[in-house]
């Protein structure tokens, strides 16, 4: 798996407080950080499910982690999701949930990702890097407004009320009606969480 966020992490070691991605939105360098330890944080969490989880779960993960990212624009994403939650090492060797319902919406030059159902739920925009897409995504419980990630301290407390996290992610596209956002190292509970997208 290629580094897709070295240049950031590079940013980030050499004492910036945030990074900039060549669409020129910035992310906070905790995040740049994270993201530029996905290939270490991917390992770890299949370690960890390997090493504790069924072999019906472990099937599942392999077929939500299978398929090669394919390059698409922003845009092509836009519509309604199927998206389900895998929360992959960590408090649990893999914990998968249901489908939920996730849209993401064009408009006005921003793409924007939304996870409508659930207790746990994430908003951002979704921006172009180098070599794919990420999300600048901020995690919320339900009932909650979010901020924009924008709006986010560079310190952030999980554990406050209400609760907001900053849930940076990785988008594989590998069809035009199935990918994965992939999250590493995020703020709760897990090392990866992998959210399927399907439709």
């Amino acid at each position: 798996m290629r580094l897709i966020f070295a240049a950031m992490a590079l940013l980030v070691a050499g004492g910036t407080t945030a990074a900039t991605l060549p669409d020129g939105a910035t992310m906070r360098g905790e995040d740049a950080e994270r993201l530029a330890a996905l290939p270490e944080a991917y390992g770890n969490a299949l370690r960890e499910a390997l090493a504790g989880a069924s072999a019906d779960d472990i099937e599942g993960l392999v077929a939500a982690l299978s398929g090669a990212p394919q390059p698409v624009p922003p845009e092509a994403l836009a519509g309604d999701w199927r998206c389900r939650t895998i929360k992959v090492g960590g408090l649990t060797p893999m914990t998968a949930y249901d489908p939920f319902r996730c849209r993401v919406t064009a408009e006005g030059g921003r793409v924007l990702f939304e996870k409508l159902t659930g207790s746990q739920r994430v908003r951002g925009e979704v921006h172009e890097a180098e070599e794919g897409l990420v999300l600048l995504g901020v995690g919320y419980i339900a009932g909650d407004t979010p901020p924009d990630y924008a709006a986010l301290p560079e310190e952030i407390d999980a554990g406050a009320s209400p609760q907001i996290t900053a849930d940076p992610g990785v988008i594989e596209m590998t069809g035009p009606d199935s990918g994965r956002i992939l999250f590493p190292y995020p703020m709760l509970e897990s090392v990866m969480d992998v959210l399927v997208l399907s439709r």
